[in-house]
């Protein structure tokens, strides 16, 4: 009876073989249950053991030719699930991965854009210098293809604020107010300037 040789060849990886041994009256009942450390999900738990029984003498004789293929076909069901809840976890790991490359360069767009924003708005306002800090703020987080773009976009800077003109630049206007995203934000949400209720303060006072 080759049952060591048998079993190395039908469990499959990460495969165990509980075996248990029961006599009454002459006869023994010999029951292999498979199992796999690998598998996580508890249906794995409803396999029954398979149970042989004979004399000692059939089961010397029959018991490995018995076992081997049930056995096979439980262990390869073992290994395919294994098979399939590692494939699963890492699709998951996979999705959280692009899930978070995708919020990041989001946010990097974001960020881009807004520099961006913020050097043409400084630029109409003749904040020249602070125009060209917002560039190369965008540049920090600019991609390669972004690059011309801001390339194009510090000429005209440079160009309109007259620098290196010959008779010297234009007047600059910057204050440093409105040259990162933070500030831009501040200013979009500070509270609107209730026009009506300063001329009713104006006309009180005429009176």
């Amino acid at each position: 009876m080759n049952l060591f040789t048998t079993l190395s060849d039908v469990l499959g990886n990460g495969c165990t073989a509980t075996i248990t041994i029961a006599q009454k009256d002459g006869i023994m009942t010999v029951g292999v249950l498979p199992g796999n450390d690998l598998v996580k999900d508890a249906v794995k738990n409803s396999i029954v053991p398979l149970n042989i029984s004979g004399t000692p003498e059939e089961l010397d004789e029959g018991f490995v030719a018995a076992i081997a293929e049930p056995i096979k076909k439980t262990t390869g069901l073992l290994v395919d699930m294994a098979a399939y809840e590692r494939a699963a976890e890492e699709a998951k790991a996979k999705s959280k991965m692009e899930e978070e490359r995708k919020a990041a360069e989001k946010t990097r767009k974001e960020q881009y854009n807004g520099y961006v924003a913020l050097a043409e708005t400084n630029l109409k306002e003749q904040k020249y210098r602070d125009a060209l800090k917002c560039v190369e703020s965008a540049r920090k987080v600019a991609t390669d293809a972004e690059w011309p773009v801001l390339d194009t976009l510090e000429r005209k800077i440079n160009e309109t604020s007259g620098s290196g003109a010959l008779f010297g630049p234009a007047d600059d206007k910057s204050d440093g107010k409105n040259v990162t995203l933070t500030q831009a934000k501040g200013k979009k949400q500070a509270a609107p300037v209730n026009e009506d209720a300063e001329d009713n303060d104006d006309n009180d006072g005429e009176e």
